[in-house]
């Protein structure tokens, strides 16, 4: 199946789809089929299923987007193996989601800060890296994925913004920084220097300690960590605050100051 998945992904590409959600459905997917020996080049019906049900906990829609995943897939190899099982639509109703974010308070932010601070190799980068990289969440609203994104030609310290490319559905945009964010990514960068890390205009920004870019399962696990040592998740497995709602308590405390300072939100 293999390089009948990774056709399917140039085929995505070459269509001008975004790819890298498809890739980390497809990898997992890969490991789960090596697991069982499966040798054929199509898909069947126990293993697509199998596939779907092999993680615990797995809510009903992260289940539909397995699915999909296979649908599409199986779509492209019936065109050569048309025994290949084919996923059903999903139908009925929708489901309602019971999901809320969660807005960090003040004192929450500071102990995930304080947090980051202690990350070990004492000495090292690490910690300045996530300390820099969650408040530049928290007062930029920037996705995850934008702010590991990022190169160092993109951060205009003089001028005070971001330059994030290509981020949700393929825009670009520029994002302002205030005068103290500005200080602390200034600080960042002269870190990096000392620490010798490149600095070619397309270097990433954000570093770890192997030179390389920040890698998003690595600075997700992180995260975790630091969150259930702040006190602010429980253990592993159970629901709780996610990196993402960095940007939502970006965005509800400002438009909150807004309406009460009588501004005119809709414009």
């Amino acid at each position: 199946l293999g390089p009948n998945m990774q056709s399917f992904i140039e085929l995505r590409k070459s269509l001008g789809y975004g790819v890298r959600t498809l890739i980390v459905y497809l990898s997992h997917f890969d490991r789960y089929a090596i697991t069982t020996g499966y040798g054929d080049y199509w898909l069947s019906r126990s293993l697509v299923e199998g596939w779907v049900a092999s993680t615990s906990l797995l809510k009903p829609g992260s289940r539909a987007h397995r699915l999909y995943v296979m649908r599409s897939l199986a779509r492209y190899l019936v065109q050569t193996y048309p025994q290949s099982y084919m996923p059903p639509l999903i139908a009925g109703p929708k489901r309602e989601s019971n999901f809320r974010p969660h807005i960090y308070t003040s004192t929450e932010i500071n102990l995930l800060l304080d947090e980051a601070a202690r990350l070990t190799p004492t000495g090292s980068l690490r910690p300045l890296t996530f300390v820099t990289l969650l408040s530049l969440l928290y007062c930029t609203g920037l996705r995850i994925s934008e702010a590991l994104a990022l190169r160092l030609s993109d951060v205009d310290l003089e001028a005070g913004v971001l330059l994030i490319r290509n981020s949700k559905f393929r825009k670009t945009r520029v994002a302002p920084l205030a005068t103290d964010a500005t200080h602390a990514l200034s600080r960042y960068v002269e870190a990096r220097r000392g620490f010798h890390h490149r600095l070619d205009p397309d270097a990433p920004f954000f570093v770890n300690e192997w030179r390389r870019g920040c890698e998003y399962p690595a600075t997700i696990a992180t995260f975790l960590g630091i969150a259930r040592r702040a006190g602010i998740r429980g253990v592993p497995g159970t629901p709780g605050p996610r990196i993402h709602d960095l940007r939502h308590t970006f965005a509800v405390p400002r438009l909150l100051s807004w309406y009460r300072d009588g501004g005119d939100v809709q414009a």
